[in-house]
């Protein structure tokens, strides 16, 4: 990819919409050294719409907990809608793209990373779950969540819309491996940004 020249039209679309916008096949060809230095051309001073996979996504989200979307969204004006930090460019090249919810005020914050996995959760995913997989065997939602994040940091709305769970299936599957031992569940964001990466 020739970096100098997307970062000249990222440039020139930021002049014209006052933000700018990757394409999906945009993001899939940004390797993480090339979306670090657009990051730090940008940082400070722009801001970035998501992907029409998160937008997709928010859409469902406003349907399937519009508490959540408020909290996140509620404010924006129309036009303005999905803006944020030119900081999370990162999350849009993982290997599961998408903008962390793990900030809301009013609402419980429902997003988890290894760091959250207790010594009980880890020996579960080490022993059974790792022969689950081994042995090709179903896992239970709760062994899947477990296993997602033991790999990369989510939220219970990306994960419920990836797997096609009800929300609230998986608010009860998050009591449940509390109450196992498995994960601690920090609902207030001042206590998440210490895990932000």
């Amino acid at each position: 990819m020739d970096l100098k020249a997307l970062i000249k039209s990222k440039d020139e679309q930021k002049k014209k919409k006052q933000y700018i916008q990757f394409s999906e096949r945009e993001l899939e060809k940004l390797r993480p050294d090339e979306a670090e230095k657009i990051v730090e051309h940008f940082r400070g001073n722009t801001l970035i719409r998501l992907p029409e996979s998160e937008i997709k996504f928010f859409e469902w989200l406003k349907e399937a907990d519009e508490a959540v979307w408020n909290d996140l969204w509620q404010d924006d004006q129309e036009d303005e809608s999905y803006l944020v930090s030119v900081d999370f460019l990162m999350d849009f090249i993982r290997e599961t793209p998408s903008f962390p919810i793990c900030d809301l005020i009013d609402e419980p914050n429902y997003w988890f990373t290894f760091q959250h996995i207790k010594p009980e959760g880890l020996e579960y995913l080490q022993e059974e779950i790792r022969l689950k997989v081994e042995t090709d065997q179903d896992l239970s939602l709760e062994e899947l969540f477990l296993l997602e994040i033991s790999v990369s940091p989510t939220d219970i709305w990306h994960f419920s819309h990836r797997h096609q769970v009800p929300v609230e299936r998986m608010k009860q599957a998050i009591a449940d491996m509390v109450y196992k031992g498995w994960i601690v569940h920090l609902t207030d964001r001042d206590d998440l940004v210490k895990y932000l990466e």
